[in-house]
């Protein structure tokens, strides 16, 4: 069926000739209305020299559209050669024009490049060298200088492959992202940025690993380093549901009590299995009938009680008005650790008695690696889509194209 319908080109350099829809596709003729020229000497002394029908492929206009241009071809009177003209929206030699390549990058940094190309009808390296040809060059270093620094890490393959995400957190935006998660990565990922954004970072918000820490110390030794307030009640917390787990597990000894299983265990309290969510939650988050459920469960297991006291005794610490009190709290709580005797929450003070400094720096400046978290559920979400990534430059130019401080897409 062919209809003619009305369409606005939008196109400068062109004239609409005529427009007609064929089984669903939008085919627009259009002619040039540049002056003619020979495109090889600049002369203007041209004759006609016939047309060439060209299609190009366009930008939807609510069908798929397809340009068909009357392409002239002229005879120059000063150098005899033949040639056909040219014009500025028509990518090259392609059969597209600029504009749909440059909506054909913009989907691709969003969305997986197969769903673009079923969803435009193109080709999968259509879209693959439209994105290329957006993300050519490096990452834009435009606005402001950042004041905080999140690292933070991102598998990007399984079998431990990792890239180091260098993210600002007031800009919401990531600046960078380096191959691996060791020390040269994060000092690559550092030294990357500009050298008057390196000068303008006050704060770094890490977790507690200790290769970023050592290249921050070496490349901004002047910069103030926190240690992310979520990793470091995640691991008291952790060391405390160890200690339930541990007066809770009744391990059987095969040939008592007439080798019935765990659960039917008459050495096995059930309590301490039901109450693991309750024992998680923060204490002004209990309801009357949770903390009489944790009164009795404290009653008849006293260290699952201390544990449970020593965690929210160190979340008690973040709520500190002041770094002063913030490290009286955390004196005392230290020393009633071995007062404690409780060897998971020992241990887990061994490893963070080293990130003192870094845990009382929040208070100064109350940063956290909020922002980095989300950044890495959203590589995440790219990641499944696409259904994984095999080029790691690509995964680099697409992360910082959708995640990235300056505008890619909507939605």
């Amino acid at each position: 069926m062919r209809d003619r319908i009305a369409v606005p080109l939008e196109l400068d350099g062109f004239e609409v000739v005529s427009t007609e829809l064929v089984e669903g596709l939008l085919e627009v003729e259009v002619r040039s209305t540049s002056p003619a020229c020979c495109y090889h000497c600049g002369s203007v002394e041209v004759v006609g020299h016939g047309r060439n029908s060209r299609r190009l492929r366009d930008r939807s206009a609510a069908y798929l559209t397809v340009l068909v241009w009357q392409q002239r071809r002229f005879r120059c009177r000063d150098c005899g050669r033949t040639s056909r003209e040219k014009h500025r929206a028509v990518a090259g030699a392609k059969r597209i024009t600029v504009r749909f390549l440059r909506h054909l990058g913009a989907l691709a940094t969003c969305w997986p490049w197969t769903d673009v190309a079923a969803y435009e009808r193109v080709s999968w390296w259509r879209v693959a060298s439209a994105f290329d040809l957006r993300a050519a060059g490096e990452p834009d270093y435009g606005g402001s200088p950042p004041r905080v620094l999140s690292l933070d890490e991102s598998a990007f393959r399984r079998q431990f492959r990792y890239h180091t995400v260098v993210s600002d957190p007031e800009g919401r935006g990531v600046l960078d992202l380096v191959e691996g998660r060791d020390q040269a990565a994060a000092e690559q990922a550092i030294s990357r940025l500009p050298q008057a954004w390196q000068q303008s970072i006050q704060t770094v918000v890490i977790d507690c690993h200790w290769p970023y820490r050592k290249a921050v110390e070496h490349l901004l030794p002047e910069v103030r380093l926190v240690a992310d307030k979520f990793h470091v009640l995640r691991s008291v917390d952790a060391a405390a549901q160890r200690v339930r787990v541990r007066y809770g597990r009744r391990p059987m000894v095969r040939g008592r009590d007439g080798g019935i299983s765990r659960q039917h265990n008459p050495r096995f309290d059930p309590r301490v299995w039901r109450g693991r969510w309750i024992f998680m939650r923060r204490r002004h988050q209990l309801s009357g009938d949770e903390e009489a459920f944790l009164a009795d469960l404290f009653s008849a297991h006293p260290e699952v009680g201390v544990a449970w006291w020593m965690k929210e005794a160190f979340a008690a610490i973040y709520e500190a008005p002041t770094r002063a009190e913030a490290q009286r709290r955390l004196q005392v709580w230290e020393a009633n650790l071995p007062a404690a005797s409780l060897p998971e929450l020992t241990q887990v003070w061994r490893t963070l008695s080293h990130w003192r400094k870094q845990i009382l720096a929040y208070f100064e400046d109350r940063q956290t690696n909020a922002f980095a978290e989300g950044i890495t559920n959203k590589i995440k979400v790219i990641k499944r889509r696409g259904y994984g990534h095999r080029n790691p430059n690509r995964y680099r130019h697409k992360v910082l194209l959708a995640c990235g401080r300056r505008p890619a897409c909507s939605g």
